[in-house]
């Protein structure tokens, strides 16, 4: 399969669905979960922990973060925490580290910094949340949505 992964008709939505042209039974048919903030892993890290708060705070408006998700926003998170911690590290030990013998080398935890951010991007990606999206997407406020108890004793 060439060209761009398709993104879910709720990004379209929210994107304001320029430039998109799906077949109306491609989109009925797609699946349609009911989108919610999942609840925080436990073996997360604190700071990943943190990111996940930030981030889903800031996803619960857009509608676009489900049950379904949990897996890939907690590596998002998880990557972030990583890229968080080893670019401090960086920042306090600088980009070039001397080994036992002598001999310049870049500091290992660059790498793991630059790693992590690949892993970030790739979540956000996947989530449609990269800058270039961020820029195109329409929030429109929710509708009230009756009780569950008022729907019930209709």
């Amino acid at each position: 399969m060439k060209g761009r992964k398709p993104l879910p008709s709720k990004v379209i939505d929210i994107k304001g669905a320029r430039g998109y042209h799906r077949k109306a039974a491609d989109k009925e048919s797609e699946p349609k979960p009911p989108s919610n903030i999942p609840d925080c892993p436990e073996h997360l890290s604190p700071e990943a922990k943190i990111e996940w708060v930030r981030m889903a705070a800031n996803m619960e408006p857009l509608g676009i973060l489900t049950n379904l998700d949990k897996a890939i926003f907690a590596m998002y998170c998880e990557a972030y925490a990583n890229w968080a911690m080893a670019t401090k590290i960086t920042q306090s030990e600088g980009m070039v580290t001397i080994t036992n013998k002598g001999y310049p080398i870049q500091n290992p935890y660059f790498s793991i910094a630059n790693k992590a951010k690949e892993q970030m991007l790739k979540a956000l990606v996947e989530m449609g949340m990269t800058p270039s999206s961020r820029s195109r997407i329409k929030v429109e406020k929710p509708a009230e949505t009756e009780n569950v108890k008022e729907r019930f004793f209709k």
